[in-house]
């Protein structure tokens, strides 16, 4: 059975597009982009932490509230924005490359 988060919900995140460029300039760090989007070259080492670990190291910088609260709720909140952004731009370019 699953352990149950006893911590305190953090509220409904609310993004602004100021937290969504915070949240981009942290996905372009070095240590953050080699766990979620992989090496640029093949003798960059990888970090050793999990994707929700640098989620929830995000979260500590683009929602300070919501960390102190909650850390896995906000590296949740995180990864759901990522997530959705990440699906946008597959869309979007599969379209572009149709196009062509």
């Amino acid at each position: 059975m699953p352990k149950k988060d006893t911590a305190p919900a953090i509220p409904d995140v609310h993004w602004s597009e100021d937290m969504t460029w915070s949240l981009l300039s942290e996905v372009e760090k070095d240590d953050n982009r080699l766990v979620l989007l992989g090496k640029r070259e093949k003798k960059e080492n990888t970090s050793g932490d999990s994707k929700i670990t640098v989620f929830q190291r995000i979260g500590a910088v683009v929602l300070p509230k919501s960390y102190k609260l909650n850390l896995t709720a906000t590296g949740k909140a995180v990864k759901r924005k990522y997530d959705q952004y990440v699906a946008l731009f597959q869309i979007a370019s599969y379209e572009g490359l149709s196009d062509t």
